[in-house]
């Protein structure tokens, strides 16, 4: 990873524990806050515009406006990204195109294609930006660490410290990789938030299934998904097995894709008792996605632990399917 992708996921990891004590979910192709929330707001859709003031903000999607005060912090993710309104916590921006057109009253981390710091622009502590280009006439009153291509100052900043970058190809293609991965993560993490949310009896019988036979999880989860892939193909040949084939697929993309929200809240669950912490699902979730996220970007050992991890989650979401979780009684009778 480079280096302002790892700044990227430290400052990711550091906010999402702290940037949730409460949860009100949106999405929406276009997600419009036209109302105060005094809550933490996690949005995401096509379009996110934040049009009264909410708690603080965890925001994707592909056009995201923030035009009313954030009174704690501002993590968000999308194509054009643009901050009109003041924020007292911390801010953390990832995108195409980056606008910085207000108030931050903490520490600001940008990673952009472009980004605009304009003269109405003001942060209260630090600044990290890297991008293509970087366009600065704002005002920081601690350091200003920019990062980019192309590099245009013209406000202020009590210590400014500007690398040009210059790197290859294969260094630009890894960096845009890691950055991709990151904005992954981010979308993982919101998706498990709403399906605690939105499904929380299924996804807490699958959890509650991953902490209950750990190493016979494993072992079916990777006979499950060899099994899958092996039977999906044979399928698919035949030409007559082919709608079977594509269920089985689906499935096996569904399984994969929760397998570690699965194990984060159970990972959540266990620190939680382990320290006596009384903590709600979706807290214990985010404290295990947290933890597994770092965990999986160790070198080598990381792979193994994704791997395991899949496996795990994979395996206790199979039983939990094939089980009575999902599949209804029929007055006591055999299931079809």
């Amino acid at each position: 990873m480079t280096r302002s992708s790892v700044l990227l996921l430290v400052l990711f990891v550091l906010l999402l524990p702290c940037a949730v004590h409460a949860l009100v979910t949106e999405t929406n192709d276009q997600v419009l806050l036209n109302q105060p929330i005094d809550d933490d707001v996690i949005a995401a859709g096509g379009k996110v515009a934040v049009n009264a003031p909410v708690r603080s903000l965890i925001a994707a999607g592909g056009e995201i406006e923030i035009n009313a005060p954030v009174e704690g912090d501002v993590i968000a993710a999308g194509g054009t990204i643009t901050l009109n309104a003041p924020v007292t916590g911390k801010v953390l921006l990832a995108g195409g195109l980056v606008t910085l057109n207000s108030s931050v009253g903490r520490n600001v981390l940008i990673h952009s294609g472009e980004v605009n710091i304009t003269s109405a622009a003001t942060v209260g502590a630090d600044a990290l930006v890297s991008g293509g280009r970087v366009f600065h006439h704002g005002d920081v009153k601690g350091n200003l660490t920019v990062s980019s291509e192309d590099f245009t100052s013209a406000g202020t900043s009590r210590h400014l410290s500007y690398t040009r970058d210059s790197a290859s190809l294969g260094e630009r293609m890894l960096g845009l990789v890691s950055f991709a991965l990151i904005l992954f993560s981010l979308g993982m993490a919101i998706l498990g938030l709403l399906a605690i949310r939105f499904a929380p009896v299924p996804y807490m019988a699958v959890e509650a299934r991953v902490r209950s036979r750990p190493l016979v999880n494993v072992l079916a989860g990777l006979g499950g998904i060899l099994g899958a892939i092996v039977l999906g193909v044979l399928l698919a040949i035949t030409v007559v097995g082919l709608p079977l084939a594509i269920c089985i697929v689906v499935v096996l993309v569904a399984g994969l894709l929760f397998a570690t929200l699965f194990v984060s809240s159970s990972l959540g669950y266990v620190i939680g008792r382990r320290l006596r912490w009384k903590t709600k699902a979706w807290q214990q979730f985010v404290i295990g996605f947290v933890i597994l996220q770092i965990a999986f970007r160790i070198p080598y050992i990381g792979l193994v632990l994704l791997a395991i991890s899949v496996c795990l989650g994979f395996g206790a979401f199979l039983f939990e399917f094939s089980g009575s979780g999902f599949i209804p009684e029929n007055n006591g009778r055999t299931r079809m």
